[in-house]
């Protein structure tokens, strides 16, 4: 983007965005904010959403009454990770007693997940948040600018009207997209001419669709004039898949996590180790198998509280993914809490015979040879055997004879297990998974 462009952004943001100005000027601020008070701050602000949810909608109000709190109860930060965990399936049946009197059609906006694992979820978004800072804030720590042009890769397209309404929204930064449920040469060589035409700074999609550009990229000899940053999310990000995409688009690949329900959670900085959490909008826990919270680097279910949205509260809300809270400090200088890698959703598992559920452990098979695949994937059929299939990377044969072993070993050879080199694992809508099981969940 030119500098002229550059300030037409700015002076339009000055003139009809200075909540969101405001509002990211308090987020960079929350990220060398001292780590004690910080939590303190996080678990009051959740607290007192919690207590404003049993006062203002029917559902928490019933189902905390139901569980023995009173309002007043709330008053201590410290009840807060007594509360009962809430799910999904309890926000689909009881959509409209969740809700709270403050949603009205000018406070409010429906959001829809894709139901890529399962039934999609409605809820609703507080548009008295200026949630467009959060993303400003994770720009900043990737050196992008929010006026710079950008490619998205995404199951989110704008078309007609709605696509020129968001054009003008976002003007003089320009925007090119491509569908993520639809990606194939046709739209690909399309993409590549808008590429070239906009030269974007930045990429932002899901894994497996940015993966699957950049491969058909390279097939059909077409070529992409680098970005100076990419941004994947909605897929577990494997060290080898990471190599793959920063050879192939020549940028740093940040992973950042976000879902439909809690968007903008957590994201990598510039050391890429590991995700900080944005915690003083968003309490994440990761707890154990008996809701318990998880010891630091061990993994567990993640459970997310948006601490900023009264029209449709989620507290304590189990996102159905599987990290690790990582201790210790990020070099950057960054105190906010982080999240190790997404692995895997909890409901993505391998069922042995025995009765046996193992979820996100079967991620970490090529830990110890990380780059000798550059995508694989755990496939269980409905007999229960299991296939690792692999597309190899560097110095493969080892460190996929090892994981096979590993894999073997993780399942104590109670099915059979055999190895699949391939060329290309399909992904759904972008969307990449470790693990895919025909075994139903007895």
């Amino acid at each position: 983007m030119s500098a002229l462009a550059e300030a037409a952004f700015r002076a339009k943001v000055a003139v009809g965005g200075r909540s969101s100005s405001a509002a990211l000027r308090g987020f960079l601020a929350a990220d060398v904010e001292e780590p004690t008070a910080l939590e303190a701050r996080s678990r009051r602000r959740a607290a007192a959403l919690a207590r404003f949810a049993i006062e203002r909608s029917p559902f928490y109000r019933d189902y905390y009454t139901g569980h023995g709190f009173r309002p007043s109860d709330l008053d201590d930060p410290d009840a807060f990770e007594a509360l009962p965990l809430v799910d999904k399936q309890m926000l689909r049946e009881h959509h409209d007693a969740v809700r709270t009197d403050e949603a009205t059609p000018r406070t409010s906006a429906v959001s829809s997940t894709g139901g890529s694992t399962g039934l999609p979820l409605r809820i609703l978004r507080d548009l008295r948040f200026p949630a467009r800072a959060l993303e400003w804030r994770l720009l900043s720590w990737w050196g992008v600018s929010p006026a710079d042009d950008r490619a998205i890769v995404t199951r989110h397209m704008h078309a007609g009207l709605d696509r020129a309404r968001h054009t003008a929204s976002w003007w003089p930064s320009r925007r090119i997209q491509l569908d993520a449920f639809r990606i194939d040469d046709d739209a690909v060589r399309a993409f590549a001419e808008e590429w070239a035409r906009v030269r974007p700074r930045f990429l932002l999609g899901y894994g497996g669709g940015v993966l699957e550009l950049v491969r058909r990229i390279e097939r059909l000899g077409l070529a992409l004039e680098p970005p100076a940053a990419v941004a994947v999310t909605a897929a577990p990000l494997a060290p080898g898949t990471r190599a793959e995409l920063e050879a192939a688009l020549g940028a740093p690949v940040h992973d950042h996590y976000r879902s439909a329900e809690v968007p903008w959670l957590a994201g990598e900085c510039l050391a890429h180790d590991g995700l900080h959490v944005l915690a003083d909008v968003r309490r994440v826990e990761v707890l154990d198998d008996d809701d318990l919270p998880a010891a630091p680097g061990v993994e567990g279910s993640v459970v997310a509280t948006d601490s900023t949205n009264r029209v449709f509260p989620l507290i304590r809300y189990r996102l159905g993914d599987i990290s690790s809270l990582l201790p210790g400090a990020c070099a950057c200088g960054r105190t906010l809490p982080r999240l190790g890698p997404i692995v895997g959703r909890s409901s993505d598992a391998v069922r042995l015979p025995d009765g046996t559920t193992i979820a996100g452990a079967l991620g970490h098979v090529f830990d110890d040879a990380p780059l000798s695949v550059r995508q694989f994937e755990i496939v269980q059929a409905a007999d229960a055997s299991v296939t690792l299939r692999c597309i190899p990377g560097e110095d493969a044969e080892a460190g996929i004879a090892r994981a096979v072993g590993r894999l073997r070993e993780a399942l104590r050879d109670q099915v059979p297990v055999r190895l699949e080199l391939v060329d290309e694992i399909e992904q759904v809508g972008g969307k990449m998974r470790f693990i895919r099981s025909a075994v139903r969940e007895a």
